[in-house]
C-alpha cells in the first residue's frame, strides 16, 4: 500500500492493479477466485446498493457465509463508504433484533432465505436482499463491472464496520473501527507477520467474530490469498485440517480452543500442516501444558505467535513469539510481549501509571482505537474516554477492561485477568483466572473454567469445569491444588467432561456454563 492511500476502496484497487490474476480465495477442489474476478464481482454489488438508494455511512448487514459473494460485498460496501456488519445466520431472534436496532442497517444481504434474519430485518425495517432469487440474478448481469466514482470521497475517518461483542451485562455492542484503523493495522500485518502475495491465510474464525478481520485484511491488503474454512467444515476436524493442507495454507490463525481441539483429536502431529509457517492465537489464554504441546510438535519448523487485542482497538495490539524458555514455567500465561511499535499503551492504576512489577489496567492510545460503540453513547462513554495524563490535547484512550502486570523491564505486559472477572469470596478478592491457571497445571487436565455460584442458603461457591481425557477424582484435583493454591481459592465443586461448550466464536462458553 502506498502512502497516500485513504481508503480500503483504494488500497484494495491497487491490489488489484498489482496483481489481478493472483487468488483471493482458495476454496476446495482446487477452485480459485482472482483478485480480479473478486474486484468485478464488488463493483457490480456497489451498483446494486447504490442503485438502491445506499450513500456514504448507511449502514448494510451481510449474513456471512464465507461464500464469493459475501466477501465481495464487504469490499463493495468498502468502496462506497458504507459500514458493514457481518451476520451469524444461528444467532438468536433477540440477539438479531438488538443487532438491527443499534447498527441500523438500510439493507441485508444473505445468499438464501434464513427466514429469522428476513423477520428481525423486516422489524427493524430493513430491506432482505436475497441474491439467490431469480430478480437478483437479472439485475446483477446488467449492472457495469466497473469501479464506483466515489471511492476518492470516502475518507480514512468514514466507519468500515461494526463489530458486535458480548459485554459483561450479556448485551452486545457494535464497536465501530474506521478505514484509517485498519490500512494501519494491514501496514503492521504485513511487517510483523511477513505477509506477502505468497501468503495463504487460513480463514477459520467466523466473520462475525473480530479474529476474521486479521483473516481478512491481513490478506488482502498484502496481496494475499485467504482460505475459507466453512462452518460445516469446521463440524469435522479431519476434513478441517485436509482442507487447510489442499489450499497450503501458510498462515493459521484461530483461537487456542481449537488448536487444543485438534490436538486432542491427534490432528496435529509433525507430518501435518507442512506449509504453516507460522500458528498464530489470540482470542483466550492458551494453558501452557497444552501450548506447550504445540510447540514440541511444530517450533522446529514454524514461529508460534500469541497475540492480544482488544475487539474496539482492530483485532491485535500486541504478539510474541513464544520461545521455550516461556514454557519452563508452568505457572500463568505466556506474556503478551510489549504493544505494537505504533500503538501507545498505558497501565494506569487509580489515573496514575503503575511501576514495573505492579498490576493495572491497561488502557490502548493510538491510530487503531475505533470511534466507540454505535448507537450507544452511554457505553461508548464509559469505555472511551480522554487520556487523563495529556492536560493539553483531545486524546481518546480505551480502557480494555484487562489487568495487565508490568514486566521488571517495563515494557512486556503480562495477563493477569479481567476487571469485570474479579470476585470477592469467603472475603478475598481473586481472579478466576488465576486458579483456572493452575488447574490447568495438573496432570491430565486439557482446560478448565471456574464460574463463582449461589450455593444452598445464598453461600457462594467456586465451581471448576474441566476438560480431560482421563479419569480424575475430585480428591485428586483437590490434593494437587493444595500444593499451588491457599485453602480459600480451591473450587468447591468439580465437574470433569470430555470437552467444554463452545460460544460461536470457538472461545470457551461461560456464560453456558455459569447457567447450568
Amino acid at each position: 500500500m502506498n502512502a497516500y492511500v485513504y481508503n480500503l476502496g483504494q488500497a484494495f484497487s491497487q491490489i488489484v492493479a498489482r496483481g489481478g490474476d493472483r487468488a483471493a480465495l482458495r476454496y476446495p477442489a482446487g477452485h480459485v477466485v482472482t483478485y480480479a474476478q473478486l474486484d468485478r464481482l464488488a463493483n457490480r454489488l456497489a451498483g446494486i446498493f447504490h442503485r438502491r438508494g445506499l450513500r456514504r455511512r448507511d449502514v448494510i448487514g451481510i449474513v456471512h457465509t464465507k461464500t464469493t459473494t459475501c466477501y465481495a460485498a464487504m469490499i463493495a460496501a468498502l468502496k462506497l463508504g458504507l459500514t458493514y456488519v457481518n451476520l451469524d445466520d444461528q444467532n438468536p431472534r433477540a440477539r438479531l433484533e438488538h443487532i438491527f436496532s443499534t447498527a441500523r442497517p438500510k439493507i441485508v444481504l444473505a445468499d438464501g432465505e434464513y427466514p429469522d434474519v428476513r423477520d428481525a430485518a423486516a422489524a427493524a425495517d430493513s430491506r432482505f436482499l436475497d441474491v439467490t432469487e431469480p430478480v437478483f440474478a437479472e439485475e446483477f448481469t446488467a449492472i457495469s463491472s466497473e469501479a464506483p466514482q466515489t471511492i476518492p470521497e470516502v475518507a480514512g475517518t468514514d466507519p468500515a464496520y461494526i463489530m458486535y461483542t458480548s459485554g459483561s451485562t450479556g448485551i452486545p455492542k457494535g464497536a465501530l473501527i474506521t478505514h484509517g484503523n485498519i490500512l494501519n493495522f494491514g501496514r503492521w500485518c504485513a511487517a510483523r507477520f511477513g505477509i506477502t502475495p505468497d501468503d495463504v491465510l487460513t480463514n477459520v474464525n467466523p466473520m462475525y467474530f473480530d479474529n476474521s478481520v486479521f483473516d481478512f485484511y491481513g490478506a488482502i491488503l498484502n496481496g494475499a490469498s485467504i482460505a475459507p474454512i466453512t462452518r460445516e467444515t469446521l463440524a469435522d476436524p479431519a476434513l478441517t485440517i485436509s482442507q487447510i493442507e489442499e489450499s497450503r495454507c501458510t498462515t493459521w490463525f484461530s483461537v487456542p480452543s481449537l488448536l487444543i481441539y485438534l490436538t486432542t483429536m491427534r490432528l496435529l502431529t509433525p507430518e501435518r500442516l507442512t506449509t504453516i509457517r507460522q500458528f498464530v492465537f489470540g482470542g483466550e489464554g492458551y494453558p501452557k501444558p497444552e501450548l506447550g504441546k504445540l510447540f514440541s510438535t511444530f517450533a522446529s519448523r514454524s514461529r508460534l505467535v500469541n497475540v492480544y487485542g482488544p475487539t474496539e482497538c482492530t483485532c491485535i495490539c500486541s504478539a510474541w513469539d513464544v520461545t521455550e524458555s516461556d514454557l519452563a514455567d508452568p505457572n500463568g500465561l505466556v506474556t503478551l510481549g510489549p504493544v505494537a511499535q505504533n500503538f501507545a499503551a498505558l497501565v494506569l492504576a487509580d489515573e496514575r501509571p503503575v511501576q514495573p512489577g505492579e498490576t493495572g489496567e491497561l488502557c490502548l492510545l493510538g491510530p487503531q482505537v475505533g470511534l466507540g460503540y454505535v448507537n450507544d453513547a452511554e457505553r461508548t462513554a464509559k469505555s472511551f474516554v480522554q487520556n487523563p495524563l495529556n492536560k493539553a490535547w483531545c486524546e481518546p484512550m480505551y480502557r480494555t477492561g484487562d489487568l495487565v502486570r508490568l514486566d521488571p523491564d517495563g515494557c512486556k505486559l503480562h495477563f493477569v485477568g479481567r476487571a469485570d472477572n474479579q470476585i470477592k469470596h469467603m472475603g478475598y478478592r481473586i481472579e478466576l483466572e488465576e486458579i483456572e491457571a493452575a488447574i490447568n497445571r495438573l496432570d491430565g487436565v486439557i482446560q478448565s473454567a471456574v464460574v463463582q455460584k449461589t450455593g444452598r442458603g445464598g453461600v457462594k461457591v467456586l465451581v471448576a469445569y474441566l476438560a480431560s481425557d482421563s479419569s480424575i477424582s475430585d480428591e485428586q484435583l483437590r490434593t494437587g491444588l493444595q500444593a499451588l493454591l491457599p485453602a480459600y481459592m480451591i473450587p468447591q465443586r468439580f465437574d470433569v467432561r470430555k470437552t467444554l461448550p463452545k460460544n460461536a466464536n470457538g472461545k470457551v462458553d461461560r456464560v453456558a456454563l455459569a447457567a447450568e
